[in-house]
């Protein structure tokens, strides 16, 4: 893919491409996880360790989508599919992730979660991080987050009518 991003005529395409397949990782499961990467590096976070195991009392295993080992910080993406029913009641959902969370913090100083909500507008995930202790230790890219969040920004709707020819009211 790489050597094939390299035949590209646009300059600008090839680079924003080169990026992404730089940073492309097989161990991110979802595309909030590839997203949250992209805005924590962004923001001039750390870089996350993906998915690490850790091993429960009764011999299971948990794991966690982000791991900043030397903050004793985990971090869980969750998406939508999480509380929409498909997983069970959301009562019981939840349940599950708090004893989650308990047997975590057992290996970690602390849990965080965040969401779509949270890392497409970028200050939300950045006061998660920094409530978990984190520090950024690189500038903002403020062109990066801005433009991430004008590509997954529904746009606003319409501020006037249209009328069935097409033709604008006004």
């Amino acid at each position: 893919m790489r050597e094939g991003n390299e035949q590209r005529i646009s300059k600008r395409g090839r680079a924003v491409a080169r990026w992404a397949l730089t940073r492309a990782n097989r161990l991110a499961e979802t595309a909030l996880e590839s997203v949250s990467r992209a805005v924590i590096e962004w923001l001039g976070f750390p870089e996350a360790t993906l998915q690490v195991s850790f091993r429960t009392s009764d011999g299971g295993h948990d794991r966690s989508d982000m791991l900043w080992e030397p903050a004793s910080v985990a971090g869980e993406c969750d998406g939508g599919i999480k509380y929409d029913g498909r997983l069970g009641p959301a009562q019981d959902v939840i349940a599950r992730q708090r004893a989650r969370d308990a047997r975590l913090r057992r290996h970690v100083r602390t849990v965080v979660h965040w969401g779509w909500h949270d890392a497409v507008p970028a200050a939300p995930l950045r006061g998660i991080l920094i409530g978990a202790g984190l520090h950024p230790e690189a500038p903002e890219d403020t062109a990066a987050l801005f433009s991430l969040r004008r590509a997954l920004t529904a746009p606003a709707a319409a501020t006037h009518e249209t009328k069935t020819d097409g033709r604008d009211r006004g």
